[in-house]
């Protein structure tokens, strides 16, 4: 796996069905609209809570894996300036349809925050985006990149899929989802590509990655929410 093959995926994605490839828990087809741009006020709020974050209206918010903006759009109205940035530039096209005159989308490289100065937002977040990374080395470069850009007191936050017994039984998952997948052509595509299963690092993996401590807290039942306050 590679990071221009994950940008291939994820363009691709965006064509074929970005908002339930965004999120994949309503219908493939016919997905309520409402619904999805609900969930990421409901997300966001939640996020907020678990984290102990305060919007403020002068804050900067650095969102990693925005997609077509779902939290961006919960985001925006209650900071200062949010910087978005996704690796796919047809995720980010669907993005800036949106009218949020406070929000800059960024084409990311996959692996950094390049261009964001050092020290610039009060929180940097990535949420739902870590699990689809090609490799830990990636999600080392990302984190590293999280503490720089934020300030001193700044929040940083992600999520990641739980490592458990699962993870151990994902290659021949991978391998039913293909069978699944030539014998159903009628819903997603590509679920068993690594582009999407992505990595499951384990607890010690990611607290060396991240070379802080971390909180954490099960998010949703299914996920593991770290954070981590930057004091200096």
């Amino acid at each position: 796996m590679t990071l221009e093959k994950s940008r291939r995926f994820w363009d691709e994605k965006a064509q074929e069905n970005a908002f339930w490839y965004v999120s994949s828990y309503g219908p493939y087809a016919g997905r309520d609209l409402q619904e999805f741009w609900a969930s990421g006020v409901r997300i966001w709020g939640e996020l907020k809570a678990a984290v102990g974050y305060e919007p403020k209206p002068a804050d900067v918010v650095v969102e990693i894996g925005c997609g077509v903006g779902r939290l961006t759009r919960a985001i925006a109205p209650e900071v200062g300036q949010v910087h978005a940035f996704d690796l796919s530039a047809e995720m980010l096209a669907k993005a800036r349809e949106l009218p949020l005159p406070n929000a800059t989308f960024h084409h990311a490289d996959g692996k950094s925050l390049a261009g964001m100065p050092d020290g610039s937002a009060d929180l940097v977040l990535a949420y739902c985006v870590f699990q689809h990374l090609p490799s830990e080395d990636v999600l080392g470069s990302y984190l590293k990149e999280m503490q720089r850009v934020a300030r001193r007191g700044g929040l940083v936050a992600f999520t990641l899929t739980p490592r458990g017994w699962r993870s151990a039984l994902l290659p021949v998952s991978r391998m039913r989802r293909w069978v699944t997948e030539k014998l159903d052509r009628s819903g997603p595509r590509g679920l068993f590509d690594r582009a999407w299963t992505g990595i499951r690092p384990s607890r010690a993996a990611v607290a060396r990655l991240s070379g802080v401590p971390l909180q954490s807290v099960v998010l949703h039942g299914d996920k593991w929410l770290f954070w981590h306050r930057r004091h200096t």
